[in-house]
């Protein structure tokens, strides 16, 4: 484990149950449904979660093939016209990333995490390591808008356990 980002580690390490516990009990109809023309379907959200851990591995030198790359190349946001993986397909897809996730922050080095971001993000540390406490939050983010689409849909909350 390497200090500098311990924090951003156990907030990925409740998000990969959360992440499942979003999804449960709700239906391949219900993920695909739009609360408005300008809201995300769940099923979105969900790929995109995971795409976004993808792209973690990418920066920490690890990097694996994404099977959902092509819908969000470019930063591609919603589009009806394409076909987005099953509530299934995401959950196993979730836990490969998850594997890959894990032995990749096993193995990264403090150099690696300073070193400077091949993008920008919204927080003030431009190295990796900064890189990495945003994804967390964004991977969050996107876990509390799953978990508010489940309770819509299925009445019942997201469990934290």
């Amino acid at each position: 484990m390497v200090k500098s980002i311990y924090h951003s580690e156990l907030i990925m390490g409740l998000n990969n149950r959360l992440f499942i516990n979003a999804l449960a009990g709700v239906t391949e109809e219900q993920a695909k449904e739009r609360l408005s023309d300008h809201n995300n379907p769940l099923v979105w959200i969900a790929a995109h979660t995971l795409s976004s851990r993808y792209f973690i591995l990418v920066f920490l030198g690890k990097p694996a093939t994404n099977p959902f790359r092509e819908l969000f190349d470019n930063f591609r946001a919603y589009d009806p016209s394409l076909k987005y993986p099953t509530l299934e397909e995401i959950r196993k897809e979730w836990q490969n990333v998850t594997a890959l996730l894990h032995e990749a922050l096993k193995s990264v080095t403090e150099k690696q995490l300073s070193e400077k971001a091949m993008i920008q993000s919204p927080v003030a540390d431009e190295a990796n390591e900064g890189l990495l406490a945003f994804l967390a939050q964004h991977e969050s983010y996107e876990i509390g808008q799953m978990a508010f689409l489940k309770k819509y849909f299925t009445r019942e909350a997201m469990s934290y356990s």
